[in-house]
């Protein structure tokens, strides 16, 4: 970022809180057609030299937009432009929003207002907003550099940087250039809502700020505690396959929209497979990997809470995922909400269609909503919703093999107290042997450190009070303490898989 040669400092930004998408559009100025006939005709004598003519001009929006110079229509705006306010410069908001969502991080203040200048000019798009020096500065959305040129000299602008701009700079953007001006050639600011759309977000997040102060106050006398790391995909063995698609489908549509313009990106999924193999760790370690919020459900509870009033409730679960998006919503025992119904079901089928009509908005409005049904049973689920093209990826998430196991033994014993005469590859092949799942993997191994505590008396000391520092630190888990364990483990699989009363082999 360039030094500011009036104040000589070098501005640096923190990662500011996520910003909610763009609210509802009002205008600015309501002018009536008497004023707005008068004010075109004095544009008329401003921009003749330049051969511009807004005479007999019937849709004065249209008008303005496409002939006003792009530097008059963004010195308007920066005549009323203060901190907390953004403006945008694109094609279109869509390209723009996401543009500037990947550049959230060099807002030092929350966006009060935004304003966007439509232009199919400018090759491009630009941001820019005042800082608490006052000073304005642009920032590069665009994936590749642009040029500044202030006092004769030219500064390259890398992608999602941002430099302080002065009057009678100019942007160079692939050879367009747009000169900064503090006020433009004429008085525009009875057509401000005719070349920009504006958003006012001043009464949303006035109670946001007031709660993120109220925390910053309450943790001056807080203990300083380590917090607890989240869980991300290192914490996720024997799943690499199921992580790359996730990867593709979710995580870089978020953070690299440029990249699938061109792409119908998928917002809904369905994980399936037996229980245990780790669905709901899964999908929150997707949303820490995706930097998203996380909303996460379940089946049962919400088809008999929600009776009556479901479809309500759907809608304003959407609603409060699209306010914090990106948005991970996840949903497991999904076949409780979106099971095979028939035609007598009038509840059930007011369910799926209302989830799907919402898939439906979030494929329209392409916002960084996905929602990630889980089940157990993929055949349970209405044809409807399997078959909609809404919930567009199945995917499987498979029992671990042999390797897996492996890596989801290493995550959940790392931090154990081990025996070197433990044998990982022992422990291993009898685990695939038995068919565990990741959670019953979890369950073994810190079933082996419960056995090693009682073996050791640790628990015994406990109740007593005798325990010392000395007997954890020197505590090992044996082979004996896995033995005990899988074969516990064992035996309860086989009691679960025990024929029912008056089955006849």
């Amino acid at each position: 970022m360039r030094i500011n040669p009036i104040t000589n400092n070098n501005f640096s930004y923190a990662k500011s809180t996520k910003q909610k998408s763009f609210g509802n559009i009002h205008s600015d100025v309501s002018v009536p057609e008497e004023r707005n006939l008068i004010n075109l005709n004095h544009l008329n004598n401003t921009y003749s030299q330049v051969g511009i003519n807004f005479k007999g001009a019937q849709n004065t929006s249209l008008a303005l937009v496409q002939q006003l110079p792009l530097e008059d229509r963004l010195a308007s705006l920066f005549q009323n432009f203060m901190i907390g306010d953004l403006i945008l410069i694109g094609k279109d908001l869509k390209t723009a929003k996401k543009a500037m969502y990947q550049s959230a991080g060099l807002l030092k203040n929350v966006i009060k207002r935004a304003f966007f200048i439509p232009d199919e000019k400018i090759g491009g798009n630009l941001g820019f907003i005042t800082i608490p020096t006052g000073e304005r500065e642009v920032i590069n959305l665009n994936p590749e550099k642009i040029n500044l040129i202030s006092n004769n000299k030219t500064y390259d602008l890398d992608p999602n940087d941002s430099f302080y701009i002065l009057k009678d700079d100019v942007l160079d953007l692939k050879g367009n250039l747009l000169k900064i001006k503090d006020e433009p050639k004429t008085d525009l600011s009875f057509f401000r809502k005719n070349f920009s759309t504006s958003f006012n977000f001043e009464n949303s997040v006035t109670p946001e700020i007031e709660k993120i102060n109220k925390k910053a106050i309450a943790s001056l006398a807080a203990d300083e505690k380590k917090r607890p790391s989240k869980v991300t995909f290192a914490d996720v063995g024997g799943q690499e396959k199921l992580i790359d698609e996730l990867k593709k489908s979710i995580i870089y549509p978020i953070r690299y929209p440029q990249g699938y313009q061109n792409i119908d990106v998928n917002h809904g999924f369905i994980l399936y497979g037996p229980p245990g193999t780790g669905k709901t760790h899964i999908a929150r370690a997707l949303a820490n990997e995706a930097d998203a919020e996380f909303i996460q459900l379940n089946g049962l509870e919400l088809e008999s809470k929600w009776v009556g009033e479901s479809e309500a409730n759907w809608r304003a679960l959407f609603d409060t995922a699209k306010e914090s998006q990106p948005c991970v919503i996840f949903i497991d025992e999904f076949d409780a909400v979106a099971r095979s119904r028939d035609s007598q079901d009038e509840y059930g089928n007011k369910v799926v269609n209302q989830i799907l009509t919402l898939m439906s908005d979030i494929d329209n409005e392409a916002s960084d909503v996905y929602v990630i049904g889980a089940t157990n049973n993929f055949k349970a689920l209405d044809s409807a919703i399997t078959r909609s093209g809404r919930f567009g990826k199945h995917l499987e998430v498979a029992l671990p093999d042999k390797e897996g196991i492996g890596k989801i033994y290493d995550i959940h014993s790392k931090n154990k107290p081990l025996d070197e005469s433990i044998s990982k590859e022992d422990i291993v092949k009898r685990l695939f042997d038995l068919k565990a799942s990741g959670a019953d993997i979890r369950y073994i191994i810190n079933e082996a450190h419960n056995n090693g505590y009682e073996r050791a008396g640790i628990f015994e000391k406990m109740e007593n009070k005798t325990l010392k520092d000395s007997d954890i630190s020197e505590f090992k888990i044996l082979p004996e303490d896995f033995d005990k364990a899988i074969e516990s483990f064992s035996k309860s699989k086989n009691i679960n898989k025990r024929n029912p009363i008056g089955y006849n082999k």
